[in-house]
């Protein structure tokens, strides 16, 4: 692939994914576009380019799947998840005991792995977790990745990325060659075809929000953008996971870092939310005149709204 093709492919990908590449990105984009060429049955990357030109909307859309960077596994990233389990969990499990329901987003979930391996979590911390309501929500781009996602078949290679024999034991069975996901896994977990950059009809708030490895992807000024949708969506005090690595100018504007976890925020209260916690730190409750007013007597007792700072949690 030559740089006026390399440069043409990029602006298309920015135009309809709003994903950011640089000259730095070549030979990953080659290596991408190479197979995609194969997988068609163009005779070069040129031809491909030239069919591209000609704007037809479906074919935009198989090429950005395909350029999708699907990299994922289960348990990816040992250490976040034996926190999550040993430390997160718990807290929440504390905080939601009353109601006894969870809600998680998986964002950017790829083939379905990392929304797996939640659902696991899951069920190894909460106790009674039958008697809870869960509901783990997958989304991806890749129409292709939902697919897989759905069926919840791995191969050995896939099924061995990251789990021991016990864990695959207790949550998978075998389908002829491969691994098939357990019922009472698949009932936590539901997957859709997503876009960051639209707007999501699910109207639930999410405790927990994993989007790791994705935003990175994007332009500084849709990163903000997706950051503020994301928080839009979460519970008072919810939390949010990204990268390890990831570094998004502006996050500090809807979470505040939570000490002790690479990559864990907590969603900071917004002041027209009625009832919203105070900042973290400072468990303190002065709802508005207004929101008296629009609030039912019921739903008024001192502290219903206060959730505790999660650090402070931790620290029991």
């Amino acid at each position: 692939m030559n740089k006026n093709d390399f440069d043409y492919l990029v602006n298309v990908l920015e135009e309809n994914a709003g994903w950011h590449f640089t000259e730095d990105d070549f030979f990953v984009i080659d290596k991408k576009i190479t197979n995609f060429v194969r997988e068609k049955g163009y005779a070069s990357v040129e031809e491909l380019i030239d069919e591209l030109r000609l704007a037809q909307r479906p074919f935009i859309t198989q090429l950005v799947e395909a350029m999708a960077m699907l990299d994922t596994s289960f348990f990816r990233t040992y250490a976040l998840f034996k926190q999550l389990e040993e430390s997160i969990l718990p807290y929440l499990r504390e905080y939601n005991r009353g109601v006894k329901k969870l809600r998680v987003w998986s964002a950017g979930c790829s083939t379905g792995q990392e929304t797996y391996s939640l659902a696991i979590a899951i069920k190894r911390s909460l106790l009674n977790v039958r008697d809870w309501d869960i509901d783990i929500i997958g989304t991806d781009l890749s129409s292709m990745a939902i697919n897989k996602a759905q069926k919840g078949i791995y191969n050995k290679f896939e099924i061995q990325m990251g789990m021991n024999a016990r864990t695959i034991i207790n949550n998978f069975h075998p389908e002829k060659d491969c691994w098939q996901v357990n019922d009472d896994i698949m009932e936590m977990v539901q997957f859709r075809q997503f876009n960051l950059l639209d707007e999501m009809i699910n109207p639930d708030k999410f405790d927990v929000i994993f989007c790791r490895n994705v935003l990175y992807l994007f332009r500084p000024e849709l990163q903000l953008t997706i950051l503020r949708k994301i928080f839009e969506h979460q519970t008072f005090g919810g939390l949010l996971y990204i990268g390890e690595h990831e570094k998004l100018p502006g996050i500090e504007e809807f979470y505040t870092k939570v000490p002790g976890f690479d990559c864990l925020y907590q969603a900071k209260n917004q002041a027209n939310r009625i009832g919203a916690p105070q900042p973290l730190g400072k468990p303190e409750i002065n709802p508005s005149s207004t929101a008296d007013t629009a609030m039912p007597s019921f739903v008024k007792p001192e502290k219903l709204f206060e959730r505790p700072t999660i650090s402070s949690l931790l620290k029991r």
